[in-house]
């Protein structure tokens, strides 16, 4: 049994950039993030104790994308990933969409982005 854990459309704006002026004047980003886990025990009890609170899941992202200037969305997301695993015990498998607004991009698209999923590594 497979359940799934949602927080989408996160909103931030960061710094992170291979360009100048990414790093100097920040770019918007948004992300949609999907943890998967046990809730069965959860649905059972009612206990926050007993499933992955979305709160926890939301601060690893904010604590990446306020955290170090990065020049890669995917240095960002696999960042985002290691940061789950590591706080939070009961996500197996993680899915991140992460976009970031495009600015100077040939064809003008509104986000460039890229979406990965990982499984806890095995101990």
């Amino acid at each position: 049994m497979v359940d799934v854990i949602h927080v989408h459309n996160l909103q931030f704006v960061g710094f992170h950039g291979v360009y100048d002026e990414e790093r100097a004047e920040g770019r918007r980003f948004a992300m949609d993030i999907d943890v998967e886990t046990a809730t069965v025990e959860a649905g059972r009890s009612d206990a926050l104790a007993d499933t992955v609170d979305y709160r926890d899941v939301a601060q690893v992202a904010v604590d990446v994308m306020e955290g170090e200037s990065v020049h890669l969305i995917e240095t960002l997301a696999e960042r985002i990933c290691a940061g789950i695993f590591a706080r939070i015990p009961a996500v197996q498998t993680v899915r991140i969409a992460l976009r970031k607004h495009a600015t100077g991009v040939p064809g003008d698209p509104e986000w460039v982005g890229l979406t990965i999923q990982r499984r806890r590594p095995a101990p």
